[in-house]
């Protein structure tokens, strides 16, 4: 039995992580962590559900990155997101992706082209933070 095995999902150190803003090169990205938590989609849906009504607030920033890495990525997961960034009042400007293997960059890509907002796709924050606010 391994190690991931043996803790609980809630205890889990990505889901107990906090998503949080992070201010940037005169500007302000919020972080929406939902890296880290396997394939615990479940878990995965109620912290994106706890989150939304925090980063869509009119006050909020408009540059977001949604942190996927060790995070299997259901098609639930994506159509949260999609609800999340589309079925609120807040117009996002950039959306930056991180984690995501090639198969769900493609779903992603399907899924938000075409849709007027600009998202791009990175391996780490490093790369999203640029990229967000250069």
């Amino acid at each position: 039995m391994n190690t991931l095995e043996k803790i609980k999902p809630t205890e889990l150190p990505g889901y107990r992580k906090k998503s949080f803003s992070l201010p940037y090169n005169g500007g302000e990205i919020w972080f929406e962590h939902l890296d880290g938590i396997h394939e615990h989609e479940e878990l995965v849906l109620i912290k994106l559900l706890s989150d939304i009504s925090v980063f869509t607030k009119p006050s909020a920033t408009s540059f977001i990155c949604f942190v996927f890495d060790e995070t299997t990525v259901t098609d639930s997961i994506l159509n949260a997101v999609y609800e999340a960034v589309f079925g609120t009042k807040k117009i996002f400007q950039k959306i930056a992706f991180c984690g995501l293997d090639k198969a769900s960059r493609k779903k992603f890509k399907k899924t938000f082209c075409d849709k007027g907002i600009t998202i791009g796709f990175f391996e780490g924050l490093e790369d999203a933070k640029i990229w967000l606010l250069p």
